[in-house]
């Protein structure tokens, strides 16, 4: 079969790529419309910033689980220690090792009294397991000595943005009926890129990221950067054997809840805009590929996350091949059309990036692609300095080796 008569086999039919292509992006329009209903009704039944849950405001706990000298943490200590949750609230911080170069970042807290926690408590990483990621080893840990009347856990990442208010929103959120565990997500906002400057990285960040704040929204994939979960989710134990032997704590905590008759909740007053500039692509799309891999590991909708990174990708390829052009330039405008109408679900206040969008999308999708399949065929990652072999059948990591920071 000659190039020019490439197509791709569905349910039995021959059919050439730009259809099938056209009919993906057709997809992504349904997609992205039950994105915006689903985020309409998840905010017109946020609770009014000022009410207080039905419970009170019960003592909670923070998780800080760091290795190396991240430059957010500052910003974020900062953040905490002006936080005007009205209940008791402890904040519990985890390091890699007693050399890291974290320490000498929180030192200026430790014994410092005008800070909204009511109580600080810092450990250097116990046991270091060969299963299962640090990362988890310490939330483990954590997880072990929790304060006694800790009724809500929030899980915080150290280069968040974090509203002075945002335990008050991570708590009515956490405490309504049915619900177990909540989270927000990221959402990279670039600067606005000129005709000389164009920020290729970031904003072929930004155009992945956007596809999967959709598919995270609707197939309920937590993200753990602010996971807020119930004290009896950590009590009842199937999170803790994941966390045991998983790569991350977030993506798999769906079958955890649901063995306990509770629901997760995508909260969209806890997305946090970064503007901060992405990395190279070449360590970005090792993020990206990590990123997957966890879904791949722990979440039940793995199969429609490849899917949807590998179609794309791949029929637009064949598309060019055909030397179909005009079905891609239709795809693609339409797919720079979507991702506006996303930013605008998330940030109606801002004008849509229309040039930002047009520069990460083919960039975007085709790391998408090439990350999904690494996610497929990957059974070795590094993370943070730390070498993991990666096991499908049961999902599992081993440490290999760690490099250090």
């Amino acid at each position: 079969m000659g190039i020019g008569a490439a197509s791709a086999e569905v349910f039995g039919l021959s059919l050439p790529a730009p259809a099938l292509l056209l009919g993906i992006l057709f997809l992504q329009i349904v997609l992205v419309g039950l994105f915006a209903y689903q985020l309409r009704k998840l905010r017109s039944c946020s609770t009014p910033f000022a009410a207080e849950p039905e419970e009170g405001w019960l003592p909670l706990e923070v998780v800080l689980c760091l290795r190396g000298a991240d430059e957010c943490l500052p910003r974020l200590l900062r953040s905490l220690a002006g936080q005007t949750y009205a209940g008791p609230w402890r904040l519990q911080v985890v390091v890699d090792s007693d050399a890291d170069p974290a320490w000498p970042l929180l030192q200026p807290w430790l014994n410092r009294s005008d800070t909204a926690w009511t109580e600080l408590h810092c450990r250097t990483l116990q046991q270091r397991p060969s299963q299962g990621s640090l990362k988890c080893a310490a939330l483990r840990q954590a997880f072990s000595d929790l304060h006694s009347e800790s009724a809500l856990v929030l899980l915080l990442d150290a280069d968040i943005r974090f509203a002075e208010d945002g335990l008050q929103r991570c708590a009515r959120a956490c405490l309504k009926p049915g619900i177990g565990a909540i989270s927000g997500n990221r959402w990279f906002a670039p600067p606005s890129p000129g005709l000389s400057e164009l920020h290729l990285s970031s904003w072929t960040r930004a155009a992945w990221n956007a596809g999967a704040v959709v598919l995270m929204t609707l197939w309920k994939i937590p993200w753990g950067g602010t996971l807020c979960v119930r004290r009896s989710v950590v009590e009842a134990g199937d999170w803790l054997e994941l966390l045991r032997r998983g790569l991350c704590e977030d993506t798999g905590l769906l079958g955890p809840l649901r063995r306990l008759g509770l629901d997760y909740r995508f909260e969209p007053d806890l997305i946090m805009v970064d503007p901060d500039p992405a990395q190279p692509l070449l360590p970005l799309s090792r993020w990206i590929t990590r990123q997957l891999l966890t879904a791949r590991l722990h979440h039940p909708a793995w199969g429609l996350v490849a899917l949807h990174g590998l179609s794309s990708a791949v029929l637009l390829l064949l598309a060019l091949l055909q030397g179909d052009w005009a079905a891609a330039l239709i795809y693609e405008l339409g797919c720079v059309g979507l991702l506006c109408w996303i930013e605008q679900l998330i940030q109606p206040q801002v004008s849509p990036h229309w040039l930002g969008w047009a520069v990460g999308l083919v960039p975007g999708q085709l790391v998408d692609g090439a990350a999904t399949l690494a996610a497929l065929l990957v059974r070795r990652i590094s993370w943070r300095g730390v070498d993991y072999l990666v096991r499908f059948h049961p999902s599992r990591v081993t440490i290999l080796r760690d490099r250090g920071i």
